[in-house]
C-alpha cells in the first residue's frame, strides 16, 4: 500500500504538503501540486474511501470553531435582497444546516458588492483557502451564465436551473415531474380539463419542462395544447379571457403573480376554479395549493455535492456533470 510518507519522500515534501495537493489546495504552488500528483500516479496511489467516509463523520461528530468553510457566492443578488426574500432565506438556511450537519460553515460573498468583480472574487477565495463553492440561485431574468474562472481550484456546485459556462454540478428543481405530479392530484380531485399559465422565463430556465410535461401527460391530450399558455409577466392582453374561452376545470400558474394580469383572478373565482401554483410558499394565499419545491432541501443537496467532492479530493470543472433534481411536495388546495 502507498502511503502520503513514501510520496513526501519521493517528492521530497512534507507529508501535510502531499496531503494538500492530492486535495488540489490552493495553499500549495501550481508547480509543487502537480508534481506530487504525478509522483502518487507513478507510485500507483490511490485514496482510501474509507478515509474520507471517517473524516466526514468526524467532522459530523464535532464542529470545530476553525472548521472548514465552504463560500456561499450570491450571484447577481445583494445584500439587502438576500435579507429580505423569504425564498432566498430559506436557500442560505437549508445550505448553512446542511452545511453545519457536515462539519463545514459556510461564509457569504456578494458578487454586486461595490469593487466586487468575478475575477477579484476569484482571488479572494484562493487566498483565503476557499476550495467549496456553492452558487445561490439566479433571480434575475437571466437563463444562463458565465464564470471564467480557473475551475482547477475549486469543487463547485449551483442551486437551481440555470445554466452555466462551464457547466457545474447542480441541484435543483424537477419541473416535468412536478406538473407530471400536478396533473395526477387534480386528476384525484375530478379535474379533467385544466389549463396552465406559464411565464416565460422560468419556463425556459427549466428547459420547457412544465409545458412539456403538460402537453406529455394532459388527461385530454388532444386538447392540451390549446389548454396551455406561456407568457411573459409584463403581458398586457387579457389573459382572463384567454381562461374563459379555454373552459377550463382547474388553473395551474407558474406562480401567483400570473394572477395579477389583466382579468385572471377574477375569471377564475367567477368560474369557481381551483387554483395551484407550481411555486407554493408559505406566503401564497389561503386556498391555492400546488408544488412547494422545498428549495431548502435542494440547497442541502447543493452543500452534498460539494462535500462529496471535497472528500473525494476532486475539483476543476466536470466533463459529467451531476444533476440533481426533486420534484418537491404537493400542497392541496382548498376547494370548499
Amino acid at each position: 500500500m502507498i502511503t502520503l510518507e513514501a510520496i513526501a519522500a519521493r517528492a521530497g515534501v512534507a507529508k501535510a504538503s502531499v496531503s494538500y495537493a492530492l486535495r488540489n489546495h490552493p495553499k500549495i504552488p501550481d508547480a509543487t501540486r502537480q508534481r506530487v500528483q504525478q509522483v502518487a500516479r507513478e507510485l500507483g496511489y490511490r485514496p482510501n474511501p474509507r478515509v474520507s467516509t471517517l473524516m466526514a463523520h468526524i467532522r459530523r461528530a464535532h464542529v470545530r470553531e476553525h472548521a472548514e468553510r465552504i463560500a456561499f457566492v450570491w450571484v447577481h443578488t445583494s445584500r439587502a435582497e438576500a435579507k429580505r426574500d423569504s425564498f432566498l432565506r430559506l436557500v442560505y438556511r437549508g445550505a448553512g444546516e446542511r452545511a453545519h450537519q457536515m462539519g463545514f460553515k459556510l461564509e457569504q460573498f456578494f458578487t454586486g458588492d461595490a469593487g466586487m468583480t468575478n475575477q477579484r472574487l476569484e482571488q479572494i477565495l484562493r487566498a483565503r483557502g476557499i476550495v467549496g463553492v456553492v452558487f445561490s440561485p439566479v433571480i434575475t431574468s437571466e437563463t444562463a451564465l458565465h464564470l471564467a474562472w480557473d475551475w482547477r481550484h475549486f469543487a463547485a456546485a449551483v442551486i437551481g436551473n440555470v445554466t452555466w459556462t462551464p457547466e457545474l454540478h447542480h441541484a435543483g428543481h424537477h419541473h416535468f415531474l412536478a406538473m407530471r405530479l400536478v396533473l395526477l392530484e387534480l386528476g384525484k380531485l375530478g379535474c379533467r380539463r385544466p389549463a396552465a399559465l406559464v411565464e416565460t422565463t422560468s419556463n425556459d430556465r427549466g428547459k420547457h419542462a412544465w409545458e412539456a410535461a403538460f402537453l406529455a401527460h394532459h388527461p385530454v391530450p388532444a386538447a392540451a395544447r390549446s389548454l396551455v399558455r406561456v407568457l411573459a409577466r409584463d403581458d398586457t392582453s387579457d389573459v382572463g379571457a384567454w381562461v374563459r374561452r379555454a373552459r377550463p376545470d382547474a388553473l395551474i400558474v407558474s406562480t401567483t403573480d400570473l394572477l395579477d394580469l389583466r382579468m385572471v383572478r377574477a375569471t377564475a373565482r367567477a368560474m369557481r376554479l381551483p387554483i395551484v401554483t407550481l411555486y407554493w410558499t408559505e406566503q401564497t394565499p389561503r386556498g391555492i395549493g400546488g408544488i412547494d419545491q422545498c428549495y431548502d432541501r435542494v440547497a442541502g443537496h447543493a452543500v452534498d455535492l460539494v462535500v462529496a467532492q471535497l472528500n473525494s479530493n476532486e475539483t476543476g470543472a466536470p466533463d459529467l456533470p451531476r444533476i440533481m433534481l426533486f420534484p418537491g411536495r404537493w400542497i392541496e388546495p382548498n376547494t370548499s
